[in-house]
């Protein structure tokens, strides 16, 4: 999951995930309490990080765990726009922050993916040249993308399939470079080995490895040039998990696309689509949000859905008869969130989720095995969680899409 640009009113971005750790299990953890948490003083509120810290994401120039927010350096909260964060497992995970137009990235660099131009992992913000205007930023899997104002893709990082959209596969990039032949881009997403662009006519193109169909252009085929996704018109928004897709179309119905395992596609079934499908039960849709393998989205009403993987709870569902969270029993349909009606922002990781609540307050639920929680603990929590007063008066959340390290800004 990668992040794209959220509602005018969000200022938040809470980044987690390890897409690969849903298959292998987290790597063992040592976290460690890190530097104090950050208490937002007036006037001088910061951008803010917990969980996972082993290779620099936090931000805050060290290489520890922090199980309650600390400081990302150097990022004032009133700056940024927008935090996107990607990896496949906790080990890789990177973020980027865009601010007047400008772009910069700190944590894992193995495959260049901060685009700084070398191979070092960053514990503290450093700028990624070559960009400016930057009105969207995505991070996946070990790639990145920026879109400018002018409607261009820029792309760097790792290019084994091709995610990068420069006609060659293999070689990584470490500083940022166009993706030809995609003109007037409104939008752009990325999962962990893929990328998307929507365009400003509407339609969708993607690039990059399609072994499960991830590309939406009916077939297989991993592809190292932006391709049409077939059979979408009228789109407003995408987002990217980690081998499947949604679109949201202007009419408020939802589109998926790639890999089903868990039943995050959400049509009733766990058979994988080469081609766009219709979500089952979702209507006045106004915003979508991909983890790595669930979902949620919000309608018209501020009525919260979710589908696919719940392994740890991350669909927040409640039994019937008990009230108990559901556990273990994966949604091959969209299920309502009650606890989550008027949230001001929703965010699917891989194992977790987090959201605004109506009053300002950050909440978070299921996974907490690096401390992505931010309560304080490593105990996984089935129920929403309130989390420290340092982050209240939070208006948006995001998560990213490999790790299991949370934002706030």
């Amino acid at each position: 999951m990668t992040r794209s640009p959220r509602r005018a009113l969000r200022h938040l971005a809470l980044l987690a995930g390890a897409a690969a750790a849903l298959a292998s299990g987290p790597p063992a953890a040592a976290p460690g309490s890190g530097p104090p948490a950050a208490v937002v003083r007036d006037g001088a509120p910061t951008v803010m990080s917990w969980g996972s810290g082993r290779t620099g994401q936090l931000g805050n120039g060290t290489l520890t765990d922090s199980l309650s927010p600390t400081s990302v350096t150097g990022l004032p909260r009133a700056r940024v726009e927008q935090i996107s964060a990607g990896g496949t497992a906790s080990a890789d995970s990177f973020a980027l922050a865009r601010a007047g137009g400008t772009v910069t990235a700190w944590g894992r660099n193995s495959a260049g993916q901060l685009g700084t131009g070398d191979h070092g992992n960053h514990t503290v913000p450093a700028a990624v040249p070559r960009l400016a205007n930057i009105k969207d930023i995505a991070a996946g899997g070990r790639h990145a993308l920026a879109l400018d104002t002018g409607g261009r893709v820029y792309s760097w990082g790792d290019n084994r399939y091709g995610q990068l959209g420069d006609n060659r596969t293999g070689d990584s990039r470490t500083l940022p470079d166009r993706v030809a032949g995609m003109p007037g881009a409104r939008q752009i997403s990325a999962g962990c080995d893929f990328s998307l662009a929507l365009l400003e006519n509407g339609e969708v193109y993607a690039w990059g490895r399609g072994n499960l169909g991830q590309l939406g252009t009916g077939d297989r085929a991993t592809s190292s040039v932006p391709r049409q996704v077939v059979g979408l018109k009228d789109i407003v928004r995408i987002d990217a998990g980690c081998h499947h897709a949604l679109a949201l179309t202007a009419d408020g119905t939802v589109k998926s696309w790639g890999d089903n395992l868990y039943g995050q596609l959400g049509d009733s079934s766990i058979r994988s689509s080469t081609r766009p499908v219709d979500v089952d039960r979702l209507r006045e849709v106004t915003d979508i949000e991909a983890g790595a393998y669930h979902n949620y989205a919000q309608t018209k009403d501020g009525h919260v859905w979710g589908w696919g993987n719940n392994q740890y709870g991350q669909l927040l569902e409640e039994d019937d008869s008990s009230g108990a969270t559901v556990l273990g029993v994966n949604r091959t349909a969209p299920v309502e969130i009650p606890r989550l009606l008027g949230a001001l922002d929703l965010a699917a990781g891989a194992r977790h989720g987090v959201a605004v609540s109506a009053d300002g307050d950050v909440l978070t639920w299921g996974h907490n095995g690096e401390g992505q929680l931010g309560n304080g603990t490593t105990e996984s929590r089935f129920r929403d969680v309130r989390i420290a007063q340092e982050v209240s008066a939070i208006k948006s959340a995001a998560v990213s899409l490999g790790g299991n390290t949370s934002y706030a800004y």
